[in-house]
C-alpha cells in the first residue's frame, strides 16, 4: 500500500503543491486524480475523489461520466511530443474527440499565443529546446479547457535558469486561466514560490497541509521541520 488515509481539500482556482522525498507517494496520488490508478469499493483499494461543484466521484467508473474525466489535463515529467508539427501535437487530443476544424484552429492558436509558441507551429519537435517542448505539452492540456491541471515534476529535466523562467510562465498561465493546479515537485523552492498551499508527504502519509508560510515557520512534525528549508531547521533533543 502506497497511500495511507490521505485526505485533502484542495481549493478551487489555487496552486496546490505535493512535496516529499522520493517514493513518498506524490506521483501515485497525482495519478489517482486522473484515473491512471483506479481505486473504488469492489476494487482492492478504497477511496473517493470528488470534483466540485459538480460533486461527481471521478474515480468510480460506475458513476463517473467520461466528460468529467475530460475536465482534467495532465502534464508529465517528460513531454514526449509526437513526430508531427507543433500545431498537430497541440491539436491531437481535440482531433481524437472529433472537434470541429475551425474550433481546433481557434483553440490551438489561443493556447500557442498564451505560451508564446505561436511563431513555431510549423516546426517539428526535433527543432525545439527542452523548455519549448514542455510548453507544447502544456498547450496539449490547455486546448482541452480542463478545470484541473495536474503537473508531474514538469521542470525537473530543465537547467536551473530555464526552470526559473518556466516557473514564471506557469504562474502567469495560472493567473490568466484561473484554473486549479495540482503540482508535484521535489524542489522545495518551486513549491514555496509557486503554491498557495503545500501538502508534505512521507511514506504515503500526509504530514502537513497548509500555506507555505505556515509549513516553513510552524512545522507540525519533526519530519516537516527537517525536510523543508535550505539549510534545514536545527533539531535539538
Amino acid at each position: 500500500q502506497v497511500l495511507r488515509s490521505v485526505s485533502l481539500d484542495i481549493p478551487r482556482n489555487q496552486v496546490t503543491a505535493l512535496i516529499g522525498p522520493s517514493g513518498c507517494g506524490k506521483t501515485t496520488l497525482l495519478r489517482c486524480f486522473n484515473r491512471m490508478h483506479d481505486f473504488y469499493p469492489g476494487n482492492r483499494y478504497d477511496g473517493r475523489i470528488h470534483l466540485l461543484p459538480d460533486d461527481v466521484d471521478i474515480v468510480d467508473p460506475r458513476t463517473d461520466p467520461v466528460e468529467m474525466r475530460m475536465r482534467i489535463g495532465m502534464v508529465f515529467q517528460k513531454p514526449n511530443p509526437y513526430p508531427k508539427s507543433i500545431f498537430e501535437n497541440v491539436a491531437f487530443g481535440l482531433r481524437l474527440r472529433g472537434t470541429d476544424e475551425a474550433e481546433i484552429k481557434t483553440r490551438v492558436m489561443d493556447a500557442a499565443r498564451l505560451l508564446r509558441i505561436d511563431h513555431m507551429l510549423e516546426r517539428r519537435p526535433g527543432a525545439l529546446s527542452g523548455g519549448q517542448r514542455q510548453r507544447v505539452a502544456i498547450g496539449r492540456a490547455i486546448v482541452r479547457q480542463p478545470k484541473v491541471f495536474l503537473f508531474d515534476e514538469p521542470l525537473s529535466n530543465l537547467d536551473a535558469q530555464l526552470r526559473g523562467e518556466m516557473r514564471s510562465e506557469i504562474k502567469r498561465l495560472h493567473q490568466r486561466l484561473g484554473a486549479t493546479i495540482i503540482y508535484v515537485t521535489h524542489d522545495q523552492v518551486e513549491a514555496m514560490t509557486m503554491a498557495d498551499r503545500i501538502a508534505v508527504l512521507s511514506a504515503g502519509k500526509k504530514m502537513q497541509y497548509d500555506t507555505p508560510d505556515t509549513i516553513y515557520n510552524q512545522p507540525a512534525a519533526l519530519f516537516v521541520a527537517g525536510f523543508t528549508g535550505a539549510p534545514a531547521m536545527n533539531l535539538v533533543d
